[in-house]
């Protein structure tokens, strides 16, 4: 790769790609927060609640939350941000286009800015799965690659990331459309849990298990056919359930190869949607000299 003529890239990256506080500043990343509205009560993560404010709300206020995408002009606030303080040109890592207008967001305020200063990439992923491209791309940054290989790198791994969740119930998931009401009391009836994937770009349910552990055996099984013993940089995200999601990274590191990992909570508005509980394994294979 090029890492002689690379001007400084700075990382822009929506709250909904759910990259930990602690990688945001390993790679000096700047975050564009997504909205969750309870009612007419508009909220953004680290501005107006944090996670814990916003389950306590979940649990307290009788609306279901809806969700809002980030707005034109604070996508323009992260990226003069990011020139004020030197970039030469902003990489934005949005979730999928086909599930946010996010991208459209970022997009319509890099029209603001010359054509040749802003990258708008669009990842297909969904939370971590987004976040995971993110975070290969800030480390390839401060590595000083060039624009064309960073892209280059994130065309291929794009296509490498596999990521599955499963939800605790199916109430979250009937509140916002995702299933019908009979699908609910049925699922919920049978103690069946989905496994949902994230595939070109959609949120896909791609099998069923009768019960919480059976659905992380799926995801497991999974993951093992996609990397076998592979390296990879691995990732735990869930929604309100830290200390289960520890566990079942520990769980994968006895099946796979894991090379780096992290554990994630997801944000809000994918909370929203999904339910508290949700609980997802998502990685990439690493180049043998590549570290996050």
């Amino acid at each position: 790769m090029n890492r002689e003529r690379s001007p400084a890239i700075r990382i822009a990256v929506d709250t909904s790609s759910n990259v930990p506080a602690a990688w945001l500043a390993r790679h000096a990343m700047i975050e564009v927060a997504t909205s969750v509205l309870f009612g007419d009560d508009e909220y953004r993560l680290g501005r107006d609640l944090d996670r814990a404010g916003f389950y306590r709300l979940l649990a307290t206020r009788p609306e279901h939350p809806t969700t809002s995408q980030p707005s034109p002009q604070q996508f323009q606030e992260a990226y003069a941000q990011a020139f004020a303080e030197g970039a030469g040109h902003v990489l934005c890592v949005v979730v999928s286009a086909k599930l946010s207008g996010t991208f459209n967001s970022a997009a319509l305020a890099a029209q603001d800015f010359p054509p040749d200063r802003i990258t708008v990439w669009d990842s297909r992923g969904v939370s971590i799965t987004s976040g995971l491209q993110a975070i290969a791309a800030g480390r390839l940054c401060q590595e000083g690659c060039a624009l064309a290989d960073v892209l280059a790198r994130l065309a291929t791994l794009r296509d490498r990331v596999a990521g599955f969740l499963t939800v605790e119930n199916l109430d979250a998931l009937a509140r916002s459309g995702r299933v019908s009401a009979l699908q609910k009391g049925m699922g919920n009836m049978l103690n069946l849990k989905p496994v949902l994937a994230a595939q070109q770009g959609l949120v896909v349910p791609v099998a069923k298990a009768r019960g919480r552990q059976k659905a992380k055996a799926e995801i497991l099984r999974r993951l093992h056919a996609t990397f076998g013993q592979a390296p990879v940089f691995l990732a735990a995200s869930h929604a309100n359930v830290p200390e289960e999601a520890q566990a079942f990274l520990q769980a994968a590191r006895e099946r796979l190869r894991v090379a780096d990992s992290l554990v994630t909570e997801m944000d809000p508005a994918i909370a929203a949607l999904a339910g508290a509980g949700t609980l997802g394994l998502a990685g990439y294979p690493l180049e043998e000299d590549a570290a996050p």
